[in-house]
């Protein structure tokens, strides 16, 4: 069994331009690679929504057959959207993880496409891509990957 990577020797969170802090390459990374596990507590859907009522930011992830959630507490919150990413998120066996889409460059910033569908805010999205649709909201065949 695979221990969870709460902080990984192949990135680093520092400023970001995409959004306050962001999470980068600390050396080359090989496509494929799982580089950070979305990791923290478990949560039902109702829980979550008692929890986070009223808060403008969560690091909630969907997990397994969608009627649980994880709380972000690790490393992994901090890898930013973007609408031309260099990672995906891929399940494997109810955990969560950041993995490499193509070989990453030592510096380069560590995104995924949030992908997002479920929400009355606005999400805005600010990172610079030339494909960039302008919001975080998006239709995903499959947000995660299962494995």
């Amino acid at each position: 069994m695979t221990k969870s990577k709460r902080v990984s020797h192949l990135a680093i969170i520092r400023s970001s331009s995409i959004h306050a802090a962001g999470i980068f390459a600390t050396q080359p990374i090989k496509k494929n690679t799982r580089i950070l596990e979305y990791d923290g507590p478990r949560l039902s859907k109702d829980e979550a929504d008692i929890v986070y009522e009223g808060r403008d930011d969560t690091y909630l992830f969907g997990v397994g057959d969608g009627t649980q959630v994880i709380d972000g507490h690790s490393m992994a919150m901090f890898v930013n959207h973007s609408c031309d990413p260099n990672c995906e998120t891929q399940e494997y066996d109810e955990r969560i993880w950041i993995q490499a889409m193509r070989d990453i460059k030592p510096g380069e910033e560590l995104t995924y496409d949030y992908y997002l569908y479920d929400g009355d805010d606005e999400a805005p999205c600010y990172c610079g891509a030339k494909t960039c649709r302008g919001t975080m909201y998006g239709e995903s065949p499959s947000k995660t990957i299962k494995k």
